[in-house]
């Protein structure tokens, strides 16, 4: 099969969806990480908080994300991981030092980057460390079967971008894309123990998708220093959801401290 088979030809990155980088004259950046079935469009709101306070910041999307349905079966926790990996290192290179912060799988592959790379701060918002959903440890032989599953209850947007995403991604489940998921939790609670950086930790009591005792688990495993912000009313996504000014304010007090 030839490798642009599997590319619609009309394939483009949703308006909502583009990467962004924005320089300041600080020689810190952090590089922030969305979550899976997620685009940059998640992160465009504390990413902009953090470079009006002083810093750098780079939000990559990565492969399958924020395109189409087709783009996101055909890509991998390779890729999704190689991407993260080179946009850790290109921004090394103009900039002396690197934070990350990474939301849901975005916080998995931070601690990834973080167990080899070693930065001196981390930020894990809602990391997908476990998942609630317990179907998730038998997608590596379900995946294989089934790609994608549509959900009983679509979600609507009146934003037309919104509702694109939706129509592409968040209205079904991936039995196949799951299993990569899956795959990177199992290598980030393998390597956790390797994570030295100073590390900041967002969890909300309401998240409907990771389970309140990834806590536990990064308490006994981080060995860098580690501090939690704990919310009342937020959903999955913390940095864009009802308390997102208080997560970016917190975050950025946070990254400033000495």
């Amino acid at each position: 099969m030839n490798f642009f088979d599997n590319i619609p030809p009309s394939t483009s990155v949703s308006p909502i969806s583009k990467e962004l980088y924005l320089k300041n004259d600080s020689n810190i950046a952090v590089l922030i990480l969305h979550g899976y079935t997620g685009s940059p469009h998640d992160m465009y709101y504390i990413g902009r908080q953090i470079h009006k306070s002083g810093f750098s910041i780079y939000i990559p999307r990565l492969p399958g994300h924020g395109t189409n349905s087709n783009d996101f079966l055909n890509s991998n926790w390779r890729d999704w991981l190689r991407k993260s990996v080179d946009s850790y290192i290109n921004l090394k290179t103009y900039h002396e030092k690197v934070y990350i912060l990474g939301l849901s799988m975005g916080g998995v592959i931070a601690t990834l980057l973080a167990s080899k790379f070693h930065p001196e701060k981390i930020v894990l918002a809602a990391p997908a460390l476990k998942a609630k959903d317990w179907r998730i440890n038998l997608t590596p032989f379900f995946g294989l079967i089934v790609k994608k599953i549509k959900r009983k209850n679509p979600q609507t947007f009146d934003d037309e971008k919104l509702a694109y995403l939706a129509s592409q991604y968040w209205n079904y489940d991936w039995p196949s894309k799951a299993a990569d998921l899956y795959k990177l939790q199992k290598m980030a609670l393998k390597n956790l123990s390797k994570v030295t950086s100073n590390t900041y930790v967002i969890l909300s009591k309401k998240d409907e998708a990771v389970p309140f005792s990834v806590k536990e688990i990064i308490e006994n495993n981080i060995k860098g220093k580690t501090e939690f912000l704990i919310l009342e009313e937020s959903g999955h996504v913390v940095v864009n959801d009802i308390e997102k000014e208080k997560v970016a304010e917190q975050t950025i007090n946070w990254l400033k401290k000495e």
